[in-house]
């Protein structure tokens, strides 16, 4: 129970906050190699959502300092080990009618984007270990 709490609020609040993003700021990828929305693979999605703030969470836990700062500072570490290493091979290994993928603006979209979320719900995962740590 120590860890499903933090790690709970942060998977919810990282989930708010990306889908807000790519649902209404990012625009959807246009190459013909990415699926429809309505086709996207929503479990795998959230298994990919699930174990990127997993990791995070584990980092936090891991360093026994627990605080906003440093929650945020390791969820923005775990995002840019996670999501920067997938974005990045995905735009250097796959290409679509003779093109990438994605364009290389939104894959550093992407990752920074991804670094504040997971930051901020990294921030989320500290405050609930801190809290825990003084009970």
């Amino acid at each position: 129970m120590k860890h499903l709490l933090p790690f709970f609020a942060g998977f919810v609040i990282f989930m708010v906050i990306s889908s807000a993003f790519y649902m209404g700021f990012m625009p959807y990828p246009t190459s013909s190699c990415v699926v429809p929305e309505d086709q996207m693979n929503i479990p795998a999605m959230m298994l990919g959502n699930v174990l990127m703030v997993g990791l995070a969470a584990y980092m936090i836990a891991s360093t026994g300092n627990f605080s906003a700062a440093s929650g945020a500072k390791h969820g923005a570490i775990a995002a840019l080990a996670a999501n920067g290493t997938l974005s990045v091979f995905t735009y250097g290994f796959y290409t679509c009618d003779g093109a990438h993928i994605f364009e290389l603006n939104e894959v550093v979209m992407d990752i920074v984007a991804n670094m504040v979320f997971l930051g901020i719900a990294g921030a989320v995962i500290g405050i609930l270990y801190q809290r825990a740590a003084k009970s």
